[in-house]
């Protein structure tokens, strides 16, 4: 009976101690106590990556890297990046190479498109051609409307890129959502809210081209936190197991742990 009493009390101290050890902003890569929003509040810079796997491995792609700083998040989408590729590197190194990789990928998305739509207007030059020897008129009807309706588009890239140029997204403030158990007294979940802009190449029904702004969750649970960092490739990483892909930062606190983000935390309710 009193080692069971001993057990209740050494796990009460435990959350009372996540719950306070979140409430001020926290230098992640230092910090015993690791959460998300918590640590955005800071000063200096911090770089979260949000993977493609549930658990960080050698083999995991970096699909975002989060940069934080004083309550906001810049999120930089890239593409064909390893996070054994960011192991090394500091984060002015990472956050380099994700702006070098959103601009390759958005030239490369424009020239592709501008090829795709020189590519229609020549089958659509070869269609209507087609249907003018066949005289069949339901036939002209169509691939003329098609005709039209791709030329549109292509007119519509072409004054939208005209004189565009890449512009690296921007840092909008970052917020939670805290859920607790029925006392109320312990943060149980937390759902992360996330502003990014993200460039639209055209629609099914508009070819413009230009950045909208975008929304994303990520769900965590008490499942999502790690107990303990993880080691890939000789770097240890700290932050949330995830469906949705793993969250994590780099530390050297080998004794660090995640936890969720409580209310008193700026952004958090």
């Amino acid at each position: 009976m009193k080692l069971f009493r001993l057990a209740l009390v050494s796990l009460a101290g435990v959350s009372l101690l996540g719950l306070a050890g979140c409430r001020q902003q926290t230098d992640a890569s230092k910090a015993s106590k690791v959460a998300f929003v918590s640590s955005a509040q800071n000063r200096k810079q911090q770089a979260w990556y949000q993977l493609n796997t549930p658990t960080p491995t050698k083999n995991s792609q970096v699909r975002d890297i989060l940069v934080q700083k004083k309550g906001k998040v810049t999120d930089y989408q890239v593409t064909g990046m390893s996070l054994k590729q960011l192991n090394h590197k500091s984060i002015g190194q990472a956050i380099n190479l994700a702006e070098i990789n959103e601009e390759k990928v958005f030239n490369h998305e424009i020239n592709s498109k501008r090829n795709n739509y020189r590519g229609q207007h020549k089958t659509d030059k070869s269609n209507q051609k087609n249907s003018d020897q066949y005289t069949y008129k339901k036939g002209i009807a169509q691939a003329n409307s098609q005709a039209k309706h791709d030329q549109k588009l292509y007119n519509q890239f072409t004054k939208s890129t005209e004189n565009l140029r890449f512009i690296a997204t921007q840092a909008y403030p970052v917020t939670a959502t805290v859920g607790k158990n029925k006392s109320g007294k312990q943060v149980t979940s937390e759902t992360i809210h996330l502003t990014f802009q993200q460039w639209q190449y055209g629609t099914a029904n508009n070819g413009t081209v230009k950045q909208v702004l975008r929304h994303k969750n990520i769900k965590l649970n008490k499942q999502s936190l790690m107990a303990k960092p993880v080691k890939v490739s000789g770097t240890k990483y700290i932050g949330f197991y995830s469906n949705q892909g793993a969250l994590v930062t780099k530390t050297t606190n080998a004794k660090a742990e995640a936890n969720f983000d409580t209310p008193d935390v700026h952004g958090v309710k």
